[in-house]
């Protein structure tokens, strides 16, 4: 099976802390690119080779799932896949597939030979390319992440990518006919469909037989049905079709799986000319895939052949094939960095600024005859986090201040990396409620701390509660919470309870006075990104990664809280967040803009050119 995913509800681990490919990657290039990309969530620019990509793949991907024996070459049909509540296709549902209510077209239509079948699988491409083009363009203009212009990119370029993609797609369907149709033919044939069936528009379970069923010799139509690989429906979700290793650290989604031969067969689709470091990237990438089957499929069933294809070039390059020493031995390593990183509260001083040797390629992914540049340094000359990082030679000035004067009076401005997100407080318990241990083994509590006239209130986060909680809790004891998330609702303290946070009593002369919890911080630095911004449709909210020369932090302000500042403010502004309220986000600080919160523009992206 190419997905695999945990039963919903009894996942072990969170999918958002799953050890990926792209981490893997980003690690071995320079742990502090993982630090900032992963840990601090500071997302990079949004070059427009992204959206070509998108396009691309997209557009490849919705010829793939057609028929020449439903739609002609020039029909106007474009296959909508219905989706369950998570975005899914809705596998398990006969109704509302748009394959069964096709009209299937008389046989004589049907290509009758490879060039027929090229032509017809061009001419699908075409039509769906200006839509899959502009939709993408749309998503990366209204990112506010995006970075350069649409026009240094070229749209007969991105098309020629896709029937690049056809014709490498052809060479496997003339393989499926001269073997007739491989080891699957008669169950094909039969009607049998595989619990995750490459994508056709047709639900898991039909039983008609497909019109394009022939009792002898294969046909032309039956090879491409029968070659079909399968692939992320283009009609789902983000990361719906993740398969997730047994034990659920890690996770990847593949691009193409093809299986007719009963051999399988993974492809990543690149829709570039395979020059440059990237392209060592995507051999490592295509490793850990072949890994990720073969631990996925118990062990038993190994990839057969891993493939990049290079739209740009084109090109196919062939990957080398791990043998079951190598699985066992990547498999380690991919479990020994994933306890490293993603189990343990890492810290910047653990991720150093290390960069490997750029790798050089030429067109097509062929190693160049210098196969590395010589100063490894190189690498942080395109680095995104190069103004950041101390491992850089490269300056860019960030705001550093102690004080500011804005709106007739002086502010005290806090360093982001002297934020205290989590505090510790001691009082009284008054009011308990729980105890109750929950399924994930967290207890589920609340109660008022009072100390001395001091008092605030103690329940779980949200997204759960604490583990490490004394047997002597009761009403009237007197503890010491360690590790709490502190706010203010309605004038009220809060202090929230998560996994990090602890219940215990306080040892002699131990005492955190609540008086001394901080809520509000004043902080100067500059925008990194925009990560959110109201559309009026699923994003009701703003939100930014912010950085100074002692760390970042994230801000977020939802609805009537949004200032009218907030349109005009873009990645490279320095700005003033002015009575913010402290929390905590995703593992870093985060500063929530509220009632009687300031944003001050400082300095304009226009005076940070070398950001």
């Amino acid at each position: 099976m190419p997905v695999r995913r945990p039963i919903l509800g009894s996942e072990k681990i969170d999918s958002f802390k799953r050890l990926s490919a792209s981490q893997v990657v980003a690690w071995k290039n320079c742990p502090r690119i993982w630090y900032y990309g992963w840990k601090e969530k500071l997302k990079s620019p949004l070059p427009p080779q992204i959206l070509r990509g998108i396009a691309v793949e997209e557009c490849v991907c919705r010829v793939l799932r057609e028929s020449p024996a439903f739609i002609s070459d020039d029909s106007e049909i474009s296959m909508k896949t219905p989706l369950d509540d998570s975005g899914s296709p809705d596998l398990d549902k006969s109704t509302n597939w748009i394959g069964p209510k096709l009209k299937p077209l008389d046989k004589t239509e049907f290509p009758k030979n490879e060039v027929d079948l090229e032509k017809w699988a061009t001419k699908r491409g075409k039509f769906h390319f200006p839509h899959c083009w502009d939709s993408a363009v749309k998503e990366w203009e209204s990112s506010s992440r995006k970075k350069g212009s649409i026009s240094d990119i070229s749209y007969l370029e991105a098309e020629k990518m896709v029937i690049s993609a056809i014709k490498l797609h052809m060479k496997e369907v003339i393989l499926c006919k001269e073997n007739e149709g491989g080891p699957n033919l008669q169950s094909w044939r039969e009607g049998k469909r595989s619990y995750w069936p490459p994508p056709d528009g047709f639900p898991r379970i039909w039983e008609v037989p497909h019109p394009s069923v022939e009792s002898g010799k294969i046909s032309w139509a039956e090879a491409w049905e029968i070659s079909r690989p399968w692939f992320v429906d283009p009609d789902a979700k983000s990361f719906v079709h993740t398969s997730v290793h047994p034990e659920e650290w890690f996770q990847g989604e593949y691009d193409l799986v093809y299986s007719w031969s009963g051999l399988i067969k993974i492809v990543d689709l690149k829709a570039s000319v395979g020059k440059g470091d990237r392209s060592g990237n995507y051999l490592d990438q295509l490793k850990i895939y072949g890994w990720l089957w073969w631990e996925t499929h118990e062990r038993t069933e190994t990839v057969k052949s891993l493939e990049i294809w290079y739209l740009g070039a084109p090109n196919v390059k062939n990957v080398e094939i791990p043998n079951e020493l190598d699985l066992v031995s990547l498999g380690s390593e991919l479990k020994n960095l994933y306890n490293k990183i993603l189990t343990v509260d890492i810290q910047k001083s653990d991720c150093l600024p290390h960069p490997s040797p750029l790798r050089i390629f030429e067109k097509g992914g062929k190693p160049a005859e210098i196969p590395t540049h010589p100063d490894s340094r190189e690498r942080c000359v395109s680095c995104d986090y190069k103004g950041i990082c101390e491992g850089s030679e490269y300056d860019v000035k960030l705001p550093i201040e102690s004080r500011i004067e804005r709106l007739g009076h002086p502010w005290k401005i806090t360093q982001i990396g002297d934020i205290k997100s989590r505090v510790s407080v001691t009082g009284n318990v008054i009011g308990l409620v729980g105890p109750n241990i929950q399924k994930d083994k967290s207890l589920e509590l609340s109660f008022n701390l009072q100390d001395g006239y001091d008092r605030a209130r103690v329940k779980n986060h949200r997204l759960g509660g604490p583990v490490d909680v004394t047997r002597s809790l009761s009403t009237n004891t007197r503890i010491i919470i360690k590790n709490g998330l502190p706010s203010i609702w309605r004038g009220q303290l809060n202090i929230e309870l998560d996994n990090k946070s602890s219940i215990s009593l306080p040892k002699k002369g131990e005492h955190y006075p609540i008086v001394d919890v901080e809520t509000r911080v004043n902080i100067v630095g500059r925008v990194w990104s925009i990560d959110a911004f109201p559309n009026g449709i699923d994003i009701h909210r703003w939100a930014f990664s912010i950085v100074d020369t002692s760390g970042s932090a994230a801000s977020v302000a939802f609805k009537q809280f949004i200032p009218v500042s907030a349109a005009s403010i873009s990645r490279g502004d320095d700005i003033a967040i002015l009575n913010g309220e402290v929390g905590e986000w995703a593992g870093r600080p985060q500063i929530r803009i509220g009632p009687g919160t300031k944003v001050i523009t400082l300095k304009n992206s226009t005076e940070n050119l070398d950001f």
